[in-house]
């Protein structure tokens, strides 16, 4: 009963921070909320139009359309999605979205810190400050990270995964296990990978065993599996994009000097600040990491066991530190999936579980009495109350303008095609276009990922449909298909094809490429392969009842 009351409270204390965002019908200002608006749009009418996976946002980009749902996260987009089917609009199911990974972070962190230490007022404790750590709140309410915010809410729930599998051997955890790592890796690109080193260091800390080790890797790429259809494409495609090209240079700007850490930031001074953000780790946590190291250096402690509960953590907040400062400038710079993380500052994501996790080490070493455990508690949450605020203001949204977004949602060129001039400048005067020969173009529909109209020509023809071109577009002509060409300097990087004279109906289809075909069936290969293990689970454990009998 102690644990419903401990979860209840966790609910409870979350929707704290929560509360700004509902009280006005206006948009809460953040860094990236006007950005995540007409993305959410794009992925939902790309749904509505049968696209599955989503990987074109067709409107966007003065509507030559971009593959941006080929490269970025999806989950929170799912879940948006489902919120604006429901009649919520954008500008409500951005706040919803937001607010229920926030709440259900709190909830997987409680289970997992409970199964950790097998202590409610100690899970507790753990995970207030998970929940409540500085950088938590600024992802929520001052960046308004739609994907980043998910990581947080999934990387308990993995590691509750296998620390339940671990402490009870029923297998059907591991399948938990992956599919929650495959819901991290769609909550974010950069986050979810920095999340899959603190998970494998995890395993390696705590398998016990080289067999559960293999066993625990065995779900985790299972995990990936699952997850192929987004990562893959986005890996191999990348090359396609002007990415590298733009970013090269980002993460020169963002390292922190290290003071900006340690030295609280309650009054929101622009001196601690980096781009706007607080990097402060928090009061609470800065003590939890000075104990820990205290008690490590100073007292003598013969459990091995519970070493491992500050070493896993402390190299995991070292390393954090360093990535963050500029010593680490040659990693950044020799290694271009690293420069994808963009931001070194991101690594706060790491510090806030492991500042977290490290607590455990404390407490099994201070003992709280009730009036300090609940000042604690207290004292962590309310420190960060001033982030609590609307502190960037609200912004009255027209929903209409960011469902018909002209412009193309990213910042630094992430998914501008290498074959086009560039970000498109204004609308085609029409969608599709003779320019060559003489004929009538009628009939035009146009969806995400499909157009079709019909011709009648009097000469063979040459048109353009003024479409950013990628891999997977086809050409239909009468059904057969016809070839696109795609580097007519006149009209760079645009859909181009022949249509002969006569009457004809024509499509114009993305469709999924070689490598994207591969990656999902991959994909549907890893959820066979889970529903056959729950299958043979429960099949196994049947007939050892049977046997029992």
């Amino acid at each position: 009963m102690m644990q419903y009351r401990f979860l209840l409270l966790t609910v409870v204390l979350s929707l704290f921070p929560l509360f700004n965002l509902f009280n006005t019908p206006d948009l809460i200002h953040t860094h990236d909320g006007l950005v995540h608006l007409p993305r959410m749009a794009a992925y939902y009418k790309a749904l509505a139009d049968g696209q599955f996976p989503v990987r074109w946002a067709g409107d966007l980009n003065y509507g030559y359309g971009m593959p941006l749902f080929n490269f970025i996260y999806q989950l929170p987009y799912w879940i948006s999605s489902f919120f604006i089917f429901l009649g919520l609009g954008l500008v409500n199911s951005f706040k919803i979205t937001l607010s229920i990974s926030f709440i259900f972070s709190g909830i997987f962190m409680f289970l997992f810190a409970k199964e950790l230490v097998n202590d409610d007022k100690k899970a507790f404790l753990i995970t207030i400050l998970y929940q409540f750590a500085p950088f938590r709140l600024i992802e929520l309410l001052v960046r308004g990270s739609f994907g980043e915010v998910y990581t947080y809410t999934f990387l308990p729930l993995v590691l509750f995964g296998i620390l339940k599998f671990l402490n009870s051997k029923n297998y059907l955890y591991l399948i938990l296990t992956s599919v929650t790592f495959s819901l991290l890796i769609f909550s974010h690109n950069s986050v979810s990978l920095m999340f899959s080193a603190v998970i494998v260091l995890f395993s390696v800390f705590f398998a016990k065993n080289i067999k559960n080790f293999i066993l625990i890797s065995f779900s985790l790429l299972l995990g990936l599996l699952i997850s192929a259809y987004y990562w893959l494409p986005a890996l191999l495609e990348h090359k396609f994009t002007h990415g590298d090209l733009y970013m090269k240079n980002i993460y020169k700007d963002h390292f922190v000097d290290f003071y900006k850490f340690i030295v609280p930031n309650l009054t929101n001074d622009p001196s601690l600040r980096v781009e706007g953000i607080i990097v402060h780790i928090g009061i609470v946590h800065t003590i939890v990491i000075i104990l820990a190291l205290w008690i490590l250096i100073f007292k003598k402690d013969s459990n091995k066991k519970m070493k491992s509960f500050a070493i896993y953590p402390l190299i995991l907040i070292f390393l954090s530190f360093l990535f963050m400062q500029k010593i680490s400038s040659p990693i950044w710079e020799n290694i271009s999936l690293v420069r994808q993380f963009q931001f070194p500052w991101r690594s706060l994501s790491v510090v806030v579980f492991s500042t977290s996790f490290l607590a455990v080490y404390v407490l099994n070493h201070f003992k709280l009495k009730k009036v300090l455990y609940w000042f604690v508690v207290f004292f962590i949450i309310f420190a960060t109350s001033p982030l609590w605020n609307a502190n960037l203001g609200y912004q009255k949204i027209n929903e209409k303008y960011y469902w018909n977004f002209p412009l193309n949602t990213t910042y630094y060129g992430e998914t501008d095609v290498i074959w086009s001039a560039g970000p498109a400048k204004a609308y085609p005067k029409k969608r599709a276009e003779i320019i060559s020969g003489k004929a009538d173009i009628s009939n035009f529909v146009k969806k995400s990922n499909m157009h079709t109209f019909s011709i009648k020509s009097e000469t063979d023809i040459v048109l353009v449909d003024h479409t950013q071109y990628f891999p997977g577009w086809r050409a239909y002509v009468d059904g057969r298909s016809a070839a696109i060409q795609f580097q007519d300097p006149n009209h760079r990087g645009e859909v181009e094809f022949s249509v002969p004279k006569g009457e004809h109906d024509v499509k114009v289809l993305f469709t999924e490429a070689r490598g994207r075909i591969i990656a999902d069936f991959l994909s549907i290969f890893g959820v066979i392969i889970a529903l056959l293990l729950i299958i043979l689970f429960f099949l196994s454990k049947k007939n050892t009842k049977k046997s029992k009998k």
